[in-house]
């Protein structure tokens, strides 16, 4: 009997020890798979978690000789209402993207326009100052690479800045910490930086009103901070920064009124190969101009940006500019409208 139960004992010992080993074993195999504490994959789980978030932070854009730096805040809440505020310099410059039950805006405040985009934004591209986009680049990419240090971890994965770009290469830091992004590298075809967002506060826990995803209510609030009109003295016609090789002027049409706060400008480079340019003078408006376009909403130099089939537009210190082209990809229009945008659009860029 002794022997029996001795026997009994030993065989329960022998299996304790059996499931200490298997189980360190599994640690092990865990680990180096990459367990369920790894920082990216931490944040993945607060974000599904979060009913809505406030995002703050910095987007350098990078371009041939400097770079450029605007403001940015995210507000969202589920489902999918989103507001993005974009800031360069001054209120007057504030650009919002807001996404609610009704569609997608570009609202421009210190001129009050309004476009509604028909655009499947943000789902159609990525975009390295929304989390969502940050933790589907990291889900949609097998081949992801991952570094780290003792307080920082890197994810190296491939991103797509509009729907028919060729994806290039970015890099996302996760705080070992706070398990959430620091800052986003993207870069060129050429993988020089293009695009550097830092992130300064991040609250998955913020409390936001529906009243935030208000349209009218956002474009209000924004011009009630402007306060008085806004009027842009030192508005100019300019020519392109850059041009690509071998296309030049072919024609341009000036119109002006009298006191020249009205100005439309239309160039044609090359012949039967290039692009046209149009500048056209934004002045504001009492009343809030609405337009439909369909497109894809796309960063320039910290400017949103709508990019169609075969235009690119933009809005910035009172004045709209168009480049169309059939036989441009959009990286090289956007090349073009980028030397309009420098800080001081009557200086070569420093």
């Amino acid at each position: 009997m002794n022997r029996l139960l001795t026997q009994k004992l030993t065989r329960k010992f022998l299996m304790r020890i059996l499931s200490v080993v298997v189980f360190i074993g599994a640690l092990f195999i865990f680990s180096a798979c990459g367990g369920s504490d790894d920082p990216q994959k931490v944040f993945t789980q607060k974000l599904t978690k979060a009913q809505s978030y406030k995002v703050e932070g910095i987007m350098e854009s990078y371009y041939e000789s400097g770079r450029k730096q605007n403001d940015f805040k995210v507000l969202y809440k589920q489902p999918e209402m989103i507001k993005v505020e974009i800031k360069s310099g001054e209120n007057s410059d504030k650009q919002i993207i807001l996404k609610n039950s009704e569609g997608v805006y570009i609202l421009i405040p210190a001129v009050n326009k309004n476009f509604k985009i028909q655009s499947d934004w943000p789902n159609n591209a990525s975009y390295p100052y929304l989390l969502q986009s940050l933790a589907k680049d990291i889900a949609n990419d097998p081949d992801a690479i991952i570094t780290q240090d003792e307080t920082k971890l890197t994810v190296e994965t491939k991103t797509k800045m509009h729907a028919d770009a060729t994806p290039v290469k970015q890099k996302i830091i996760f705080d070992k910490t706070t398990n959430l992004p620091t800052e986003v590298l993207v870069f060129d075809e050429d993988e020089a930086l293009y695009i550097r967002t830092v992130f300064t506060n991040i609250d998955l826990e913020y409390n936001i009103s529906d009243d935030e995803f208000d349209l009218e209510g956002s474009m209000a609030n924004v011009r009630l901070e402007i306060g008085d009109e806004v009027i842009y003295e030192n508005r100019e016609i300019n020519y392109p920064v850059y041009c690509p090789d071998g296309i030049t002027l072919a024609s341009e049409n000036i119109i002006s009124n009298t006191d020249g706060t009205e100005r439309l400008a239309i160039m044609k480079y090359g012949r039967d190969y290039g692009f046209t340019l149009i500048q056209e003078y934004v002045n504001d408006n009492d009343v809030t101009r609405y337009q439909e376009e369909k497109g894809e909403i796309f960063m320039v130099l910290g400017n949103i940006a709508i990019l169609k089939d075969e235009s690119i537009q933009t809005i910035y210190r009172g004045i709209e500019y168009t480049v169309a082209s059939k036989d441009l990809i959009p990286e090289e229009m956007a090349k073009i409208v980028q030397g309009f945008l420098y800080e001081d659009p009557e200086e070569e860029p420093k």
